[in-house]
């Protein structure tokens, strides 16, 4: 982990009283732990998408039980996962899963990003992906992706504000795509992009449609049922919540893809 990075997430714990476990080598888990991590998932995630009388939403309960016991879902089964406790209560929790689309495209995988709803805005999905990358891990890799699927606008501007303040201080060029602008409507995308968001969804959602105009993963959660139920998420950019209110279909479980593309930026010295 990157040292100035490292400041910030101590700032952050110490002032709400965090606890953060970054967990790797987890195909090694023991069976115990595993099933101790999946009953937090699933806790954590049907009070998150369950509405606000989650305890009578079923299908949330018994479809995200489903989902952390699916291969590939399961503790045992991400390259890294980042758990962050208030006291011994789980409030957010981030699963890293890495791949590669031959020849070109090195990805990272964020499967999994869940806030408590009570704890949005305490910046805890800001303290899990810095703690997960660092400036130095993306420039030994060269060009890299980073995969977000997301029904939640919240996730999206968090995102994006976020690659904001790291290309900043980081020395990458940084891209983010689609970007959503002020009129609620798509910025134009590079075919290329395009074609490579066909390629993640085929290998991230397979049997799910894609659509590229708007970038809309429909339906990628539906084969565990209505996980999501019809959910207002206060986003305060508007112009964000409007697109995603008009373009995704919460009762068919879709999402919005998001690709996040870093490399490192050309010096003087580089370029000559």
């Amino acid at each position: 982990m990157h040292p100035a990075l490292k400041e910030k997430l101590d700032l952050t714990i110490n002032q709400k009283s965090f606890r953060i476990d970054v967990l790797t080598d987890l195909a090694s888990l023991p069976e115990e732990k595993c099933k101790k991590l999946i009953d937090e998932f699933v806790e954590l995630s049907y009070k998150t998408t369950g509405g606000t009388d989650w305890q009578s939403y079923q299908p949330a309960i018994e479809g995200w039980r489903e989902y952390y016991n699916a291969v590939g879902a399961r503790p045992q089964d991400y390259d890294q996962l980042l758990l962050i406790y208030d006291q011994d209560l789980l409030v957010h929790f981030t699963g890293v899963t890495r791949f590669n689309i031959e020849p070109s495209y090195r990805l990272v995988w964020i499967r999994t990003a869940m806030t408590l709803k009570e704890y949005h805005g305490a910046g805890l999905l800001k303290t899990a992906i810095l703690s997960v990358i660092s400036p130095e891990w993306v420039r030994r890799f060269g060009d890299v992706y980073f995969v977000i699927r997301t029904a939640n606008p919240i996730v999206y501007e968090a995102t994006r504000n976020l690659m904001r303040e790291y290309t900043a201080d980081s020395n990458l060029e940084i891209s983010l795509y689609p970007q959503i602008n002020k009129e609620g409507e798509l910025d134009p995308v590079p075919g290329e992009i395009r074609d490579l968001a066909v390629l993640v969804t085929q290998r991230i959602s397979p049997g799910c449609e894609f659509v590229p105009e708007t970038f809309v993963n429909k339906g990628y959660f539906k084969s565990f049922g209505a996980l999501y139920r019809e959910p207002v998420f206060p986003c305060h950019n508007p112009a964000t919540e409007q697109y995603f209110e008009r373009v995704v279909d919460y009762s068919n479980q879709d999402g919005i893809l998001i690709l996040v593309r870093m490399q490192p930026r050309l010096t003087n010295i580089d370029a000559h």
